[in-house]
């Protein structure tokens, strides 16, 4: 609610701003009306001329339509004012407390009329809050990448500096070129990957309130103005300024309005439940706890019928549901994270091709050899080649 300076065309039909308050406030009762902030304010109601003055602290008069309290005027209270007989009003401070005089001819405390909701009053509440921000990292891939995959409550804000990025969120495959964003969902599923090098920021961050949900889990291309806020924060956070943390999170909270109002310049955003049902949050703990235990036997012979057993589930369900949030069954799902292990290992150098095979799991280094040929188009000993 927009607060407005006082006078007397904006203050007709409440009451007038008084030149002469010394004068008009002879003969009447004082009374100081001390006001705290809080979740429920005082309503009064005028039964004769009333004059306000402020005495400490800082005031918003609000002034009521009537009955209606729903729909009020606010003002800065700076000045003495009277206020018609029958008017109804709130004082709300801007800060922790606020004292304001009362002049009436009656010497009985005031009290209020009735309480309503200082929610809807207050002068300006921000919409859209930054309330924490958790990692803020670019990565420079020189070769292919692979990240297997997790979810978490804090949202993730991806950009590709350089390069292409598929980020697979919910089982649904995005591809990322250079300049494009996504903002990953709350506890929403998401595994990354780049066949080629890819250069690209991660941040992750929480806000007071949902993000509106046309900006989540789809694919945006920045116009100039948003990269150049990219390229502020990027310099922001290496220069490590004075305020450098503050900064930021203004630069996140300008960068995610300019979003807002471009997707919903473009097309109407429909508002969805941000909660999700039980049958779902089960569904992500079965499929957690699976990823949990792939992770931990990846060097192991994991087959499906142990993997089922020891999530409490039958092979079946743990298919459907596996597929359904990370976009690929269990079985290959293991395959891509045990040879992307190989990767790793290749580009270390510290092992044979028969020991990073005997190391992973696999029968032979034949057997290792074809199932990295048949995934990635190329032999680990081409590979290891490409990287010279």
């Amino acid at each position: 609610m927009q607060t407005q300076n006082l006078g007397n065309i904006v203050l007709r039909g409440y009451g007038a701003v008084l030149t002469d308050a010394a004068e008009r406030k002879k003969g009447l009762s004082e009374q100081t009306l001390q006001f705290e902030s809080g979740e429920r304010i005082g309503c009064y109601e005028t039964d004769d001329t009333w004059i306000l003055d402020y005495q400490s602290g800082m005031s918003l008069l609000v002034l009521y339509d009537g009955t209606d309290t729903q729909h009020a005027q606010t003002f800065y209270l700076d000045r003495s004012v009277a206020l018609h007989p029958g008017v109804r009003f709130s004082i709300l401070p801007l800060g922790e407390t606020c004292a304001v005089s009362l002049y009436r001819p009656c010497q009985t405390p005031v009290e209020p009329a009735a309480f309503v909701q200082a929610e809807f009053l207050h002068a300006y509440r921000p919409q859209l809050e930054c309330e924490k921000l958790y990692t803020f990292f670019y990565q420079e891939s020189a070769h292919d990448f692979y990240f297997r995959g997790e979810r978490h409550e804090p949202y993730e804000m991806v950009y590709v500096d350089k390069g292409k990025l598929h980020n697979v969120v919910n089982g649904q495959d995005h591809l990322l070129e250079q300049q494009d964003l996504m903002l990953i969902g709350s506890n929403d599923w998401h595994i990354q990957y780049a066949d080629h090098p890819v250069s690209f920021l991660t941040l992750s961050f929480s806000t007071k309130n949902a993000l509106p949900p046309c900006l989540i889990n789809r694919r945006l291309t920045l116009p100039p103005n948003l990269r150049n806020t990219i390229r502020l924060m990027l310099q922001e956070r290496e220069q490590q300024n004075l305020y450098a943390y503050d900064y930021l999170e203004s630069l996140l909270r300008g960068l995610l309005i300019e979003l807002t109002r471009m997707v919903l310049d473009k097309k109407p955003a429909h508002e969805t439940s941000a909660s999700l049902p039980s049958t779902a949050r089960a569904e992500n703990q079965i499929v957690d706890e699976a990823v949990q235990i792939i992770s931990q036997r990846i060097c192991e012979k994991i087959t499906l019928e142990d993997l089922a057993d020891a999530v409490h589930v039958s092979v079946s369900y743990l298919c459907r549901i596996f597929n359904s949030h990370i976009g690929l069954p269990p079985g290959k799902y293991i395959t891509r994270i045990r040879l992307e292990e190989c990767k790793t290992l290749l580009r270390e150098g510290e092992y044979s091709m028969g020991g990073i095979a005997r190391r992973m799991g696999f029968s032979s280094a034949q057997h290792f050899s074809k199932q990295f040929r048949r995934y990635f188009g190329i032999t680990p000993r081409e590979y290891v080649k490409s990287l010279r």
